[in-house]
């Protein structure tokens, strides 16, 4: 997957309003980035990546790069 496709998907997938996700952006900086939040990175994952990610594994990353580490970088695409 492309990682501006990534990105945008992921910003709808976290329901997010007016933030422009990058790989720098520290996801626990934003508001709205709560415990449902995580279980939409959870279900999100799962669907598009078929990997399996935990709450707990969630909770050592801050940034959408960490993410996107978790999922495997041999996913996405420049």
């Amino acid at each position: 997957m492309k990682k501006e496709e990534f990105l945008r998907l992921l910003t709808e997938a976290l329901e997010f309003q007016d933030i422009d996700l990058q790989t720098s952006t520290d996801l626990t900086k934003i508001e709205s980035y709560d415990s449902m939040a995580v279980m939409a990175i959870i279900a999100f994952a799962d669907e598009n990546f078929s990997k399996r990610l935990t709450a707990k594994q969630l909770t050592t990353i801050t940034r959408v790069g960490d993410l996107m580490e978790l999922i495997g970088m041999e996913n996405f695409t420049d």
